[in-house]
Protein backbone atom coordinates (compact mmCIF):
# COMPACT_ATOMS: atom_id res chain seq x y z
CA UNK A 1 0.00 0.00 0.00
CA UNK A 2 1.40 3.46 -0.59
CA UNK A 3 2.30 6.29 1.66
CA UNK A 4 -0.69 8.95 1.97
CA UNK A 5 0.38 11.97 3.80
CA UNK A 6 -2.37 13.45 6.10
CA UNK A 7 -2.30 16.56 4.08
CA UNK A 8 -3.27 14.46 0.90
CA UNK A 9 -6.38 13.91 2.30
CA UNK A 10 -7.58 16.90 3.12
CA UNK A 11 -10.43 18.05 0.56
CA UNK A 12 -12.00 14.55 -0.12
CA UNK A 13 -15.23 13.55 0.20
CA UNK A 14 -16.56 11.70 3.14
CA UNK A 15 -18.84 8.56 1.56
CA UNK A 16 -20.83 6.45 3.41
CA UNK A 17 -21.23 2.65 2.52
CA UNK A 18 -24.14 3.83 0.30
CA UNK A 19 -21.92 6.30 -1.41
CA UNK A 20 -24.21 9.49 0.00
CA UNK A 21 -21.85 12.43 0.64
CA UNK A 22 -21.52 13.21 3.89
CA UNK A 23 -18.76 15.91 4.10
CA UNK A 24 -15.76 16.85 3.48
CA UNK A 25 -12.38 16.26 5.50
CA UNK A 26 -11.04 18.88 6.83
CA UNK A 27 -8.47 17.53 9.75
CA UNK A 28 -7.76 15.08 11.44
CA UNK A 29 -7.32 14.20 15.23
CA UNK A 30 -3.84 12.38 16.52
CA UNK A 31 -3.04 10.70 19.58
CA UNK A 32 0.03 12.77 20.99
CA UNK A 33 1.37 9.16 22.79
CA UNK A 34 1.42 7.00 19.59
CA UNK A 35 1.61 9.51 16.75
CA UNK A 36 -1.58 7.48 15.44
CA UNK A 37 -4.37 9.07 13.72
CA UNK A 38 -7.77 8.48 15.50
CA UNK A 39 -10.16 10.16 13.69
CA UNK A 40 -11.36 12.27 10.71
CA UNK A 41 -13.03 15.63 11.04
CA UNK A 42 -15.43 16.45 8.68
CA UNK A 43 -17.37 19.30 7.57
CA UNK A 44 -20.74 18.17 6.89
CA UNK A 45 -22.53 18.92 3.92
CA UNK A 46 -25.37 21.21 4.23
CA UNK A 47 -28.70 19.72 5.09
CA UNK A 48 -27.23 16.84 6.94
CA UNK A 49 -28.80 16.94 10.69
CA UNK A 50 -25.93 15.95 12.92
CA UNK A 51 -27.78 14.80 15.72
CA UNK A 52 -28.94 11.76 13.53
CA UNK A 53 -25.76 10.57 12.95
CA UNK A 54 -23.87 8.07 15.20
CA UNK A 55 -20.77 10.42 16.23
CA UNK A 56 -20.05 13.24 18.14
CA UNK A 57 -19.65 17.32 16.58
CA UNK A 58 -17.53 19.51 18.21
CA UNK A 59 -16.69 23.17 16.75
CA UNK A 60 -18.82 22.34 13.27
CA UNK A 61 -16.66 19.48 12.75
CA UNK A 62 -18.23 15.40 12.98
CA UNK A 63 -15.23 13.28 14.78
CA UNK A 64 -15.16 9.95 12.43
CA UNK A 65 -13.14 7.48 14.22
CA UNK A 66 -10.84 5.65 11.70
CA UNK A 67 -12.30 2.19 12.74
CA UNK A 68 -15.40 3.54 10.34
CA UNK A 69 -13.24 3.87 7.15
CA UNK A 70 -13.48 1.36 4.99
CA UNK A 71 -11.45 2.98 2.06
CA UNK A 72 -9.33 5.56 1.33
CA UNK A 73 -8.82 6.62 -2.76
CA UNK A 74 -10.36 9.75 -4.43
CA UNK A 75 -12.93 9.50 -1.70
CA UNK A 76 -13.15 8.54 1.50
CA UNK A 77 -15.64 5.84 1.91
CA UNK A 78 -17.07 4.60 5.51
CA UNK A 79 -18.24 1.20 6.51
CA UNK A 80 -21.67 2.40 7.45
Amino acid sequence: MPTTFGRELLGRDVIDASSDKLGTMADFSVDMDTGSIVALLVVIDHGIDPKFLPWPTSDGLLSVPVSEVANIGSEIQLSR
